[in-house]
C-alpha cells in the first residue's frame, strides 16, 4: 500500500511540474498588486515600480523569469518594459528579435549576456532582455494578456505570456486604479 501511495504522488508531483499553465488565478490579481515593489528614483526624483517575477520552463528547457518594470518621472511621465531573464544550457542561443501580438518590437534590447559554468552536459547561459511597452498596449491587453515572441541567431524562438491578471495587478498598482 505505502509504495501505491509513493507512485502516485510522484506521478502526480510530475505531471504539474511538466505544465506550466498560462492563467493566473483571479485571486492573484491582488497577489500582484501587494508584490509589486515601489522605490524611489533619486537621479530623476520620480518612482521606480517593480513588478514580481513570474518563472516558467518551457519546452527548449529554457528557464524564464520574467517581469514588468515602470520608470516614473517627478512629472508623472511612465516608461513600461517587460524585462527577461533567460536562463538555458548548451550552445549560447544570441536572442535579437521580440514580437508582441506578431508584430515586431521596435524597442527590443539586450541587457547582459553571461556564460556559466560548464558541466558533462553543457555549458550553462544567461541573456537579460528588455522590451519597451506603452500603457496603451498593456491596457489593450487587460482581458486576455499577452505573448512575446523571442528569437535567437540560434534558431530557437522563446514564448514568454504575459498572463491578464499580472498585468491587472500592475496596473493598480502603478495607478492606482482598479481595472
Amino acid at each position: 500500500m505505502y509504495r501505491v501511495a509513493l507512485l502516485i504522488t510522484i506521478a502526480l508531483g510530475i505531471s504539474a511540474c511538466a505544465n506550466n499553465d498560462k492563467k493566473i488565478s483571479s485571486w492573484e490579481v491582488n497577489d500582484v498588486y501587494q508584490s509589486t515593489i515601489v522605490t524611489p528614483n533619486p537621479a530623476t526624483g520620480g518612482k521606480t515600480f517593480t513588478g514580481p517575477s513570474i518563472n516558467t520552463m518551457d519546452e527548449a528547457n529554457t528557464y524564464e523569469m520574467f517581469n514588468l518594470r515602470t520608470a516614473e518621472s517627478q512629472q508623472g511621465v511612465k516608461t513600461y518594459e517587460i524585462q527577461v531573464h533567460l536562463t538555458y544550457f548548451n550552445q549560447v542561443r544570441d536572442y535579437y528579435s521580440a514580437s508582441l501580438m506578431g508584430a515586431p518590437a521596435s524597442n527590443f534590447k539586450v541587457i547582459s549576456k553571461e556564460a556559466g559554468l560548464c558541466e558533462p552536459r553543457g555549458c550553462m547561459f544567461k541573456e537579460l532582455l528588455s522590451i519597451k511597452v506603452t500603457d496603451a498596449f498593456l491596457k489593450q491587453n487587460l482581458k486576455n494578456g499577452f505573448e512575446l515572441k523571442i528569437g535567437s541567431k540560434a534558431g530557437i524562438t522563446t514564448v514568454v505570456y504575459i498572463p491578464p491578471q499580472y498585468i491587472q495587478g500592475y496596473l493598480k498598482a502603478v495607478d492606482g486604479i482598479s481595472y
